[in-house]
């Protein structure tokens, strides 16, 4: 039996084979706002593209759009990681987009990461940020087709949760992610601090099934 790939050398191939409800969602929040706030002639960072979805979806309605991932299999125009400085990208971009990526590094490289997010936006640039928050979800659809979620305590929506947290005291993460808010050690509290201290003004915050998403503003 062959062992899985690792999480860093997958296809978008494999990326859209596992794609889920959650991962859709995210995609419409992130192709809505952005498309609403950066105009026909604005240039678009996405770090992490994954699927290739927002930017199939995106790019013919923008100025332009550069990818930087440091998985060859997904054709990246820029190669690389994001904890090592682009001087080559500093200012040039109305938009970052950075979707279910930063639950990958370790937290305590969580700041670095902003850093390197913040330096690529020129003043009054966009980041639109997912990251991923462990509660119990419930997505209720409106007639109107409005989306309503409710969120619950982990631990408190099915019994092998309540088990984990109560019996075993231990909330599981995805075995690919390094922390997720609400893990027990990093709250959105402290995502939020690290975001003040890059500099970002919260334009808009959602909680969405899954993920917690704000879009982000650097200052002019």
């Amino acid at each position: 039996m062959s062992s899985p790939p690792d999480q860093f050398s997958l296809t978008q191939r494999q990326y859209l084979a596992g794609l889920d409800f959650f991962t859709w969602t995210r995609h419409f929040h992130v192709l809505r706002d952005l498309l609403a706030r950066v105009g026909s002639d604005g240039a678009v960072f996405e770090v992490g593209t994954g699927d290739g979805v927002l930017r199939r979806c995106l790019e013919p309605f923008v100025g332009s759009y550069t990818v930087m991932d440091l998985n060859p299999h997904l054709k990246p125009e820029v190669l690389g990681n994001l904890l090592e400085p682009q001087p080559q990208l500093a200012g040039r971009f109305d938009a970052a987009v950075c979707t279910e990526v930063l639950e990958h590094l370790p937290f305590a490289d969580f700041a670095r990461a902003l850093a390197q997010l913040a330096a690529v936006l020129r003043p009054g640039g966009r980041l639109f940020l997912t990251v991923p928050h462990r509660k119990g979800h419930l997505l209720v659809v409106t007639p109107r087709q409005k989306l309503r979620t409710w969120r619950f305590p982990f631990g408190t929506t099915s019994l092998s949760e309540a088990y984990n947290r109560f019996v075993r005291r231990r909330i599981w993460i995805d075995p690919n992610h390094c922390w997720e808010i609400g893990d027990g050690t990093v709250t959105r509290a402290r995502v939020e601090a690290a975001l003040a201290a890059q500099g970002f003004a919260t334009e808009a915050f959602s909680p969405l099934p899954y993920c917690d998403y704000w879009v982000l503003v650097r200052p002019s």
